[in-house]
């Protein structure tokens, strides 16, 4: 049972999670207490009417919504915090991502403003809505909720992918102000998360929704070191397959960020690392055999908001451009990753084919060495601006910039990981 103490402790947790706009939803099913978070999207909902089955629909909108906007603002925050983007913004809570100035102080920020990134609260808000909505869903009828299965089964992938993200990102984690869980266990729970959504999707009629939790958890089961099962995963996953995110030009918290940022405010450029792995200024097209690589592509724009190079950034060309959660690219490149050899020349090649560029052709197609770096660079180009990299560096160990940075003179943190908030670990009672 929970004391007095650790109850005032999650009725602080869930209050610091509230964020302006609905009602959404009770507490987590093993809390004592029934405190209610509130968000936006599409519908505003009187909290004396949670308990009302007529509203199971917006419950499940809610809860993607949440997601969504929480993994637009992770895809800007991450790629700051390794090679894809830099900031070109003069706002002091923006740079420090891109300055790996990231500590316990700073990721405390949520998803509805356009000054600063936060990842943890966002996250965290997500993971909570699609789990407590599945909660009171499955304390529904069938009589009373149409479709309750598919609904359960959306729920259920949409808190399975906050879990993946907040393993694959953070150095350890909390979960429902539980005690720390270090990142291969938080790993291993988002894995079993992730096979149940698979479960519940199938079970439902939902495929895509099955074959984007079979992706992720292939990347989770890659980072846990488990080859077999992350190949098992890959090699079922449909060619063409592709699962997003969806944003709208309606509201702030529908945009797709990087285009706000990037496009409308000024405030990100696209930046790739040089061979000596330092950050480049002007984040100039990458190429392939003196063919520019349209994966990444971006067209000098004049200067942003702090004065300095910007480029917009071609894939992401609107607020309703939509954001990979899952496709069969990144399917392949775990089987390419893991394989090696010819099978990822050809994997590799069928993705340069796809964009025109020329054949990758390696001088030894058994030089391990020499082809996992191919694969690498492949992943940096074909999951761009996904919220694939950060991981990678993590479980690569990939150098992040060091030293000082090219344009504003400012010397790099030693961020890498993301940390819990320290607001977070102070009220937490199971966090000594």
């Amino acid at each position: 049972m929970y004391t007095h103490e650790m109850n005032s402790a999650r009725k602080r947790y869930w209050s610091r999670l509230s964020a302006v706009g609905l009602t959404l939803m009770l507490a987590m099913a093993t809390s004592a207490c029934e405190d209610l978070l509130q968000v936006e999207l599409p519908t505003k909902v009187a909290a004396e009417n949670l308990e009302n089955p007529s509203v199971a629909q917006v419950l499940v909108n809610s809860a993607i919504g949440e997601f969504e906007c929480a993994f637009s603002q992770y895809v800007a925050a991450s790629g700051q915090l390794t090679d894809e983007l830099r900031h070109s913004s003069g706002w002091l809570v923006m740079t420090e991502w891109d300055h790996r100035k990231i500590g316990q102080d700073r990721d405390v920020r949520e998803c509805n403003t356009n000054f600063g990134y936060g990842v943890f609260t966002p996250m965290q808000k997500a993971r909570v809505s699609a789990e407590s909505s599945r909660t009171r869903l499955e304390g529904w009828d069938d009589a009373d909720v149409s479709e309750r299965t598919e609904k359960i089964a959306t729920v259920a992938a949409y808190g399975a992918f906050s879990r993946a993200i907040l393993g694959e990102a953070f150095c350890d984690m909390t979960i429902d102000v539980g005690p720390i869980m270090p990142k291969t266990e938080m790993m291993q729970n988002a894995e079993a998360a992730l096979g149940e959504a698979m479960s519940l999707a199938q079970s439902a009629g939902r495929p895509d929704l099955a074959e984007a939790a079979r992706v992720r958890r292939a990347a989770v089961r890659l980072h846990l070191g488990d080859n077999s099962g992350a190949m098992s995963d890959a090699s079922a996953v449909p060619d063409g397959f592709r699962f997003d995110a969806n944003y709208s030009s309606a509201d702030f918290y529908r945009y797709n960020r990087i285009y706000q940022h990037n496009i409308v405010d000024g405030f990100l450029s696209p930046e790739f690392n040089d061979e000596s792995l330092q950050p480049t200024l002007d984040g100039d097209n990458l190429t392939f055999g003196g063919v520019v690589d349209p994966r990444v592509a971006s067209t000098p724009s004049g200067i942003g908001q702090d004065g300095s190079p910007l480029r917009h950034i071609h894939k992401y060309p609107s607020w309703t451009s939509p954001i990979a959660i899952a496709n069969a690219a990144e399917a392949k490149l775990i089987i390419a990753e893991i394989e090696l050899g010819q099978t990822a020349v050809d994997i590799i090649n069928e993705f340069h084919a796809a964009v025109g560029l020329p054949a990758y052709e390696p001088a030894n197609v058994n030089d391990s060495e020499e082809i996992m770096k191919q694969v690498m660079e492949e992943r940096t180009r074909e999951l761009f601006l996904e919220g694939r990299r950060l991981p990678d560096f993590l479980r690569h160990d990939l150098p992040f910039a060091s030293g000082t940075h090219p344009y504003d003179g400012n010397t790099y943190g030693t961020t890498t990981c993301i940390q819990i908030p320290r607001r977070e670990r102070d009220s937490n009672p199971n966090i000594t």
